[in-house]
């Protein structure tokens, strides 16, 4: 994606200059006319780096960057001031207001690109440097297959953190999965494919104030940054650097994060295993989950070298039926220990998702209710 300069003249001609020169070179040019422009442009286009001139009639470019500078949601951006005055107390005057560097009039296109490329550089460089504490304890939740439950039981972990544990807290639940996301449908929430918008930015871009406007507030109090619903292939890849960076972001707001991972180990979702304080994989009592339960299990404990400790198996009985697997049988094959056994609920499970509330709200008093606060409550304490 192209770099976003605004560039801030009340001279046409050289507005025009500027942005003829920047175009040739694939950046993508908006202009204001004024300081008042700038100061209203700049919050809206969130530009990648503002060229300011310093003499303009109602509002000269020191003061148009110092209240820039003032502004938190303008407060980082690189400024180059560009200025036909060329004395050293006008360069310094500059500096003082806040601009990362300083250029006369004429300027040679090459040493502007240069300058330009040079700002950008530093400024990516200080901003992944200055990344925010990840205060949050980090919950993933991975599926040994599609259709296991693996969102269903992140939604009701959720709120039950929400309302209990978390009650005075912040509990975010964050579907990280490159397409078919379901868990903002099951909330019945409004905006579908929050993470779009963040996925659309340069990674550099992605602060705070943009994760959060992106976040939805389900009434059982659970924030959701909610996936995209298109078909995988369709939709927007995560690469790994957008999802340690919106991870980072919503880490730095949480006091629990739950990330919904769906299926299988890209490289994205072996990046963000890693960095989890507790991984949940969710199996249920079938051959073929099982089986590939085992070989997830297995790829996780020795590719990734993570320990057996940091993972919790969730086995969710969707449907009541015989099954030649116990809990024994079970344990043995995956060598490892069922943290949690989820009974069958298939009706309250289709009415919950149908109204957009988790069954441990709609139908407290059930024992799948009481199943999954249990295991919000382990997680909470593991």
């Amino acid at each position: 994606m192209a770099k976003k300069i605004l560039v801030v003249d009340d001279e046409v001609e050289s507005v025009k200059l500027i942005g003829l020169m920047l175009q040739r070179r694939g950046y993508e040019i908006v202009a204001a006319r004024s300081g008042a422009q700038a100061l209203e442009k700049a919050p809206l286009e969130r530009p990648d780096l503002v060229i300011l001139d310093v003499m303009m009639p109602d509002m000269d470019g020191y003061e148009v960057c110092r209240q820039l500078r003032a502004d938190p949601s303008t407060a980082n951006m690189p400024i180059i001031m560009f200025t036909a005055k060329t004395m050293v107390d006008d360069k310094v005057a500059g500096f003082q207001a806040g601009a990362d560097d300083y250029l006369t009039k004429p300027v040679h296109p090459e040493e502007l690109a240069s300058r330009i490329e040079a700002v950008l550089l530093r400024t990516s460089r200080r901003q992944m440097e200055e990344k925010p504490p990840m205060r949050a304890k980090l919950i993933g939740f991975i599926g040994s297959k599609g259709g296991v439950g693996t969102t269903t039981l992140a939604v009701n972990v959720a709120a039950v953190l929400a309302k209990g544990q978390a009650k005075d807290q912040h509990t975010i639940l964050a579907d990280m999965q490159s397409g078919m996301a379901a868990s903002a449908l099951q909330l019945n929430l409004r905006r579908q494919g929050g993470i779009w918008r963040l996925l659309d930015q340069p990674v550099e871009r992605i602060d705070e104030r943009l994760v959060e406007a992106q976040l939805e507030k389900h009434k059982s109090g659970i924030r959701v940054l909610s996936g995209q619903v298109e078909p995988r292939g369709v939709a927007m890849p995560l690469l790994p650097s957008h999802a340690e960076a919106i991870i980072q972001r919503l880490g730095s707001i949480a006091d629990y994060l739950l990330l919904d991972l769906g299926v299988g180990l890209s490289e994205t979702t072996r990046h963000v295993l890693a960095a989890c304080d507790h991984i949940v994989v969710v199996i249920e009592p079938r051959r073929v989950s099982l089986s590939l339960a085992e070989a997830l299990l297995d790829e996780m404990t020795s590719s990734l070298s993570l320990h057996k400790h940091k993972i919790s198996v969730v086995l969710v009985d969707k449907v009541p039926a015989v099954s030649t697997f116990t809990k024994e049988t079970i344990e043995e094959l995956l060598r490892h220990d069922l943290a949690a056994v989820v009974t069958p609920a298939p009706e309250l499970a289709f009415k919950s998702s149908e109204a957009g509330e988790p069954m441990v709200l709609s139908y407290s008093d059930s024992l799948v209710a009481q199943r999954l606060e249990s295991i919000a409550e382990y997680l909470a304490d593991v």
